[in-house]
Parts: C-alpha cells; structure tokens; sequence
C-alpha cells in the first residue's frame, strides 16, 4: 500500500525510514527509537557482556521495553541479545506509532522491518550481489498483521554473520525475534555445498520456536521453510510462487532443484 507520509532518521547505527499514516506519529517513533538506544547504552555500560555476549544472557529484575524484547529474542533463538537490537528498535518504534494514533505503520531500520496496520504491504528482498537480490519480494496481506521480517548477511552489510547467505530471511509475529533468528539461520548456511548450506539455514529455522518462516539466497539458489508471506516478482505482475509449506530449493529461474 502507499502511505502518505515517510521519513528517514539516523542515529549512530540505527537508521529508520518510516512509513505511516499518520505524520505526528512518526515523531512519536522517533522519539521511541532514541529512548530506546539510550536505555540500550545505558545498560552496557553495566553490563557489556549484553553487548558483547553470543548467548543468550539472563538478567534480574524489570528493564525497559526494548532490552525485554531483546533478552526473550536471544533466548528463543540461541543467540546473544545484540542480534535482536535492530528488530527491536524497529518493533518499539512502530509500536509508539500505534499509541499515538496510527493505523498504519512500517518501520525499516537497515533492513529489519516491523509492520502493523489493516492493508496490504510490499517487501522486498535485497542480497547484495546474489541471482536472486531485488526480484523476489513478499506481499504481506492485512490478516499476516502484525509482523517482522528481518535480514542477516554474511556478504552485505556490517552485521555480524558466521555464515555465507547473501540473505537469511525470517519471519515473525514480532521483529525483535525475526531479527535474532535471521542471525541465528544465516550462521546456520556454512560450506562450499551451496543446496547443503541452504538445507542447514532451514533445519536451524525449524528449531526456532514461534518464528514463521524463513528465506535464504545464497548465489543462484533460494531456499524457503514455513509459512511465509506470498513471494512474489518484482516489478513484474506474474508471481514466482504461492504457498511454501515444505522446504525448498530453487535456482534463480525458479526451476526447482531439491524436493
């Protein structure tokens, strides 16, 4: 859908575009975004292994938000909380959109969306270099709200990746925990057998509870569990494919490769 009012926001590392309905909203995701990597900051400083640790990290007592969301991502996926952090902000943001009077709002910060709202939505998929990278993306409909679709990379981008996807996509009901599985999937998509690595991302999927689904591109090949939002082309009005239940594998002309 076409949202009327947008706008991009950089702070350090984090750097949104929101789309919304409601233009007074966006300041209140601004205002939600900054809170939250202030109370982020604040927290490392007395507990860096929050930032630094690739575990999951148990902490005492009640914290904001964002360090909640977080500290349950990591733990559902077996990951160090740092790997929820972009998901986590994104989802804050458009949850303050929402209380502050929208109906309709995507936040994107770096590539780790969180969308709510009644409409349908398109998203696509970015995988640097890879066959696959600007052609395929997700239509999300309004029953699949609210949602988080989230990227990790072991080729593009700054996030720390141990694997070689061009792109591990997960999807949740929430973007803190798409953000830690994409992490945790795209470490997952190891080795010079390209069908194999893309195998080892979907298993890993399968064994992270309460995510939906995940994509992974790697080279010329493309690999999808769960269920996942309609994949569709592109710029162009033919669909590559519907329904994904089972895992599979395809070449970048959509030709299927492993069953």
């Amino acid at each position: 859908m076409v949202l009327t009012f947008e706008r991009t926001w950089s702070f350090k590392e984090t750097h949104l575009r929101i789309k919304c309905d409601f233009d007074q909203a966006i300041d209140a995701a601004i205002s939600a975004a900054l809170r939250a990597r202030i109370e982020i900051e604040r927290l490392i400083l007395t507990c860096p292994e929050f930032r630094w640790s690739l575990e999951p990290v148990k902490l005492e007592g009640n914290h904001p938000r964002v360090i909640e969301l977080m500290l349950l991502a990591s733990e559902l996926a077996s990951v160090g909380p740092f790997a929820a952090v972009a998901g986590a902000i994104s989802q804050v943001a458009a949850e303050a959109a929402l209380a502050a009077g929208a109906k309709n709002v995507l936040v994107d910060n770096g590539g780790d969306i969180s969308i709510f709202g009644d409409k349908e939505f398109r998203v696509g998929i970015f995988a640097g270099a890879a066959a696959g990278s600007g052609k395929l993306g997700f239509l999300v409909k309004k029953e699949e709200l609210p949602i988080g679709i989230c990227a990790s990379s072991g080729t593009v981008g700054h996030s720390l990746s141990f694997g070689w996807a061009d792109v591990a996509v997960a999807v949740a009901d929430d973007a803190a925990l798409a953000d830690a599985a994409a992490t945790s999937i795209g470490n997952a998509v190891c080795g010079d057998d390209v069908e194999q690595s893309i195998k080892s991302g979907l298993e890993r999927a399968k064994n992270i509870p309460e995510i939906r689904g995940c994509l992974i591109i790697r080279d010329k090949h493309v690999g999808a569990w769960g269920k996942l939002p309609e994949l569709i082309s592109i710029g162009e009005s033919r669909e590559l494919l519907t329904t994904l239940q089972k895992y599979r594998v395809y070449r970048s002309d959509v030709e299927q490769i492993v069953g």
